[in-house]
């Protein structure tokens, strides 16, 4: 469980960078197309 707020932003944050990472790795490998990358990058949150 987290203590507070800042934890859960900070765990969030972590998890987004992670998503992205991800997905330059598929279009890296074209898995995924530069739009879809760019779309699906781009509709991430920031914390």
């Amino acid at each position: 469980m987290y203590s507070n707020i800042d934890d859960v932003k900070k765990e969030l944050k972590e998890l987004c960078l992670e998503y992205v990472t991800i997905l330059e790795k598929l279009k890296d490998e074209k898995m995924i197309t530069e739009e879809t990358f760019e779309k699906c990058s781009s509709q991430k949150k920031y914390f």
